[in-house]
Parts: C-alpha cells; sequence; structure tokens
C-alpha cells in the first residue's frame, strides 16, 4: 500500500504543471480598456479645472464636461461591446451593446458625480 501511495505521488510530481491559457485577444482588449477609461476619467477632470464654477451650478458644469469628452465615451463603449462579444460569442451585437451602454454609464454617473463633489469644493473655495 505505502508503495502504491509513493508511485502515485511520484508519479504526481513528475507532472508538469498545465499551461496558463494563453488569452492574448482578450488581455489586449481589457489593457485598451483600462486605458481609455483612465482617459475618459482625465478628460472630464481636465474640463472641470478649466471650467469657470462661479457661476453656474455645479451639476450643470458636471454634464457639459462630461458632455466634452462624449468621443472617449463613445470609443469606450465601443470596445466594451467588443470585450463582451469575445467573453459572450453568444451575445447578439445588440446584447454587446446594451451590455456597452449599462457599463459605460455607471463609470459616466461616477464620474459625474465626483465632478460635482470637487466643483462644489472649488465654489466654496472661492466664497
Amino acid at each position: 500500500m505505502r508503495l502504491a501511495i509513493a508511485i502515485l505521488l511520484l508519479s504526481l510530481a513528475a507532472c508538469d504543471a498545465a499551461a496558463p491559457r494563453a488569452d492574448p485577444k482578450g488581455q489586449q482588449l481589457r489593457t485598451e480598456l483600462d486605458t481609455l477609461t483612465a482617459d475618459y476619467g482625465k478628460c472630464v477632470d481636465g474640463k472641470i479645472a478649466a471650467a469657470d464654477v462661479a457661476t453656474d451650478p455645479a451639476g450643470s458644469i458636471a454634464i457639459e464636461a462630461v458632455k466634452a469628452c462624449r468621443p472617449i465615451r463613445n470609443a469606450l463603449t465601443l470596445k466594451v461591446a467588443s470585450f463582451d462579444r469575445l467573453g459572450h460569442p453568444n451575445h447578439t451585437p445588440q446584447q454587446a451593446e446594451i451590455v456597452a451602454e449599462a457599463s459605460v454609464g455607471v463609470i459616466e454617473k461616477e464620474l459625474r458625480e465626483q465632478a460635482v463633489v470637487t466643483i462644489v469644493k472649488r465654489q466654496n473655495q472661492t466664497r
């Protein structure tokens, strides 16, 4: 019995670990998503930093900043849809688009909320 266990352990030790699954397309898309998400945030932050916050309400300024970054948002939405189709090949293009819009909508909402907080802080400093 000990011999059988020893042989089993030796045979398992001799086996090479499974090679990690390479997913270069998914990794590439994830990197592009991360970059676009960061670019979207930087764009909104830049618009907020350059905005005149003295007269308009914070919410209006934040909405305009987010609107000004629409091209990056659109590129991010397309990339999220591509990523969704890669992970869920059975999704229709419409389903992937719905997922992408919802995902980017969450990011946009968070950026807008952070922008409002930043604007209000700036407004309070100028008073």
